[in-house]
């Protein structure tokens, strides 16, 4: 079970870490929200713990959160960002 999220302030999708990873695939932020807070966590965790093998940790955490990034209606919108 993942750990509650706490709130941010601001926009979890516009902001920050994930504000900056939203230049490379706008459409895929904008159409999984839900997935923001965790990515932002993930992006964190890359670079102060350990690069992709401390975010791969907290994305598997996350799962749930970023299935809609994935799915086959999003998946082309978010390649861009998954493929950094």
């Amino acid at each position: 079970q993942a750990p509650e999220l706490a709130q941010v302030e601001g926009n979890a999708c516009s902001d920050g870490l994930v504000g900056k990873a939203r230049a490379f695939a706008p459409t895929c932020i904008d159409a999984c929200p839900q997935a923001c807070e965790p990515l932002n966590l993930a992006l964190n965790a890359y670079l102060t713990k350990g690069g992709q093998p401390a975010a791969k940790k907290v994305i598997c955490q996350y799962e749930s959160a970023f299935e809609c990034n994935v799915g086959p209606q999003n998946i082309e919108k978010c390649l861009p960002l998954i493929a950094k």
